[in-house]
């Protein structure tokens, strides 16, 4: 038996963040699975040209289990590094894995960080683990949200948060999705915050949080919560700097061999 682990990302532009965040991330895979062959594979199709016309090769999901077929590779784990199941997931992975199977003896797909029931307070945890919180500020954090329909895994995870009394606010960049800016300022204005911590529920960080989050423009969320009178600070590192939030993944990836 020949086997693989296909660590399955958005992907990221940025060199620093995805040398932190998603190569850490397979340098760990790496060191708790020796006997496998650990690779990266992105799934957008914009962030791979960029790459492509800077030197940097990185394939396709399709290409990688393309090329590990060829190498007589019997066993493939497909690990996303997605937040949530959303859209990207399903019509990225989960439309695209079976095309393959015939290839192998057994190709099996991983869940993303936030997938069942339980995930929401272990992963709870974990983030609270990896951003510190000063006892005078509150912490919101910004996931991306879905721009074609309703993501509910952030009102989820608000919900056991809110079961936890922890002073944690959740949110979503995409406009069209929620909880929106009105939504999270709602909130804080609710319980009278004056200072907020602002963070990406983001494994990389990029442009969504140097524009988005952090930047000062008027559209960003640090300008507009600091016009509503909250002192803002910023924290520009993805989630996978994290050691300890990489290890979410871990043991994501060793359910589903061990379920296998």
């Amino acid at each position: 038996m020949k086997q693989a682990i296909v660590l399955t990302s958005f992907g990221a532009l940025d060199d620093g963040s995805r040398e932190r965040c998603l190569d850490a991330l397979a340098e760990d895979f790496r060191a708790e699975f020796p006997e496998a062959v650990i690779v990266q594979a992105f799934t957008s199709v914009f962030i791979r040209n960029a790459l492509e016309k800077r030197g940097i090769h990185v394939d396709s999901l399709e290409d990688a289990l393309l090329r590990l077929a060829e190498e007589d590779v019997t066993h493939v784990l497909v690990q996303p590094t997605y937040m949530t199941p959303g859209e990207e997931f399903e019509k990225k992975v989960l439309e695209t894995v079976p095309k393959y199977a015939s290839r192998y003896e057994k190709l099996l797909v991983g869940e993303p960080a936030f997938a069942e029931a339980s995930d929401y307070t272990q992963n709870l945890i974990a983030l609270c683990r990896s951003i510190f919180v000063p006892r005078d500020a509150e912490l919101v954090l910004l996931g991306h949200g879905s721009p074609h329909r309703h993501n509910p895994v952030y009102e989820q995870l608000q919900a056991e948060i809110d079961a936890q009394q922890l002073p944690i606010h959740v949110g979503v960049l995409e406009s069209t999705d929620t909880p929106d800016f009105s939504m999270v300022l709602a909130r804080l204005q609710q319980k009278h915050v004056r200072a907020v911590l602002l963070a990406p529920l983001l494994l990389t960080s990029g442009m969504h949080v140097a524009r988005d989050l952090a930047g000062d423009g008027d559209g960003s969320w640090k300008t507009r919560l600091e016009q509503a009178g909250l002192s803002v600070t910023p924290i520009l590192e993805g989630l996978g700097e994290s050691p300890i939030f990489r290890q979410i993944y871990i043991e994501k990836a060793r359910r589903a061999l061990g379920e296998s």
